[in-house]
């Protein structure tokens, strides 16, 4: 057997990229072996906590397919769908998964912020447990009423709440969710008592807000954007420093008076801890790259999605900044998720 028959594919590329690069031999002279020294696996796979369909799995094959040609011409990326416990079964996922490169998970805020927070034990650290990657884009989230509702602006829905403590609510699609801790952060900064009403997912959540089961609603402004549009429901606010392009006739939260409770949702991509840095430096590059493209920006804006390309240093600032957000919101709630 010849020598290469004896050495794995990258072993091989390695092997001769060094020789070619001590006999002062171009880059071009094999460039099918810098594929092979790439330090991401040629099957990688990016681990998904919710169902196929969502914005989220939309968006995680998106990306893997157009990241995984950066990686490789042979390069595939496969998107594993690990649904159940508000992501938290793949977060255990990418735990128990090998540090080599070849496995990252796209999640919203909840795996790297809020699981510290609401979960007595989530079973991981994502200080500790979990690199960063990148940031990937933002989400926005609103405060709508029923059509039937009386208040027309924010204002106005604070006067009626504290004309009305009885009847001031509400919901959001899930306890320890992101739209319940906005409501509660605008119940702090208006400084009236927003009781919260959580649902098993949006579809209850709309059907009783439209019916004016509750009083209110948080939910994303995506998610209620089209009842708004026909008219079933009535969005006050959005919790954004500036009007969105989606909601042009609504005012953010910081133009109704309240900017303490601007903010937004976000998607990110992280690895286990111990992946080599040189993969996570890859993947990256790939994703920000990807996310520079004109075509991947208007289909993302289609989904109500704003990019935000950044280092894996600047996703853990965002994270560490979230965090101390949030802190103090969640504890004062008391709430706990088991």
């Amino acid at each position: 057997m010849t020598p290469r028959t004896l050495m794995s594919r990258r072993a091989w590329g390695q092997h001769v990229l060094a020789g070619a690069a001590a006999a002062g031999l171009p880059g071009w002279a094999a460039p099918a072996l810098a594929a092979a020294a790439s330090p991401v696996p040629e099957v990688s796979r990016i681990l998904v906590g919710f169902g196929a369909g969502g914005a989220i799995d939309v968006l995680a094959r998106l990306l893997a397919d157009r990241i995984a040609p950066q990686l490789g011409p042979s390069h595939r990326i496969v998107v594993d769908n690990r649904a159940g416990a508000n992501g938290q079964i793949a977060a255990h996922a990418l735990l128990s998964a090998p540090a080599d490169g070849s496995t990252y998970l796209i999640t919203p805020l909840i795996t790297p912020v809020l699981s510290q927070l609401v979960f007595q034990k989530p079973g991981y650290d994502p200080a500790v447990d979990f690199v960063p990657v990148g940031l990937i884009a933002h989400f926005q989230f609103a405060l709508a009423v029923p059509a039937s509702h009386p208040a027309r602006s924010l204002g106005e829905f604070i006067g009626w709440r504290k004309a009305h403590p009885a009847q001031a609510n509400f919901g959001s699609p899930a306890a320890g969710s992101l739209p319940h801790f906005f409501g509660l952060l605008l119940g702090r900064a208006a400084g009236v008592d927003l009781v919260h009403v959580p649902y098993k997912g949006a579809p209850g959540l709309f059907t009783d807000l439209v019916g004016g089961r509750l009083s209110s609603a948080v939910e994303t402004t995506s998610g209620l954007l089209p009842l708004h549009r026909e008219g079933k429901v009535r969005i006050l606010a959005t919790f954004t420093e500036r009007r969105t392009p989606e909601t042009p006739d609504v005012p953010s939260i910081v133009e109704a008076g309240y900017p303490q409770a601007k903010g937004s949702g976000w998607f990110s991509l992280w690895a286990r801890k111990g992946t080599p840095p040189a993969a996570v430096e890859a993947v990256n590059r790939a994703l920000n790259s990807a996310l520079a493209d004109p075509a991947l920006r208007t289909r993302l804006a289609e989904l109500a999605l704003e990019p935000d390309p950044r280092s894996p240093q600047q996703l853990e600032q965002l994270r560490l900044a979230d965090l101390a957000r949030w802190r103090p919101v969640i504890e004062a709630s008391g709430f706990k998720a088991d």
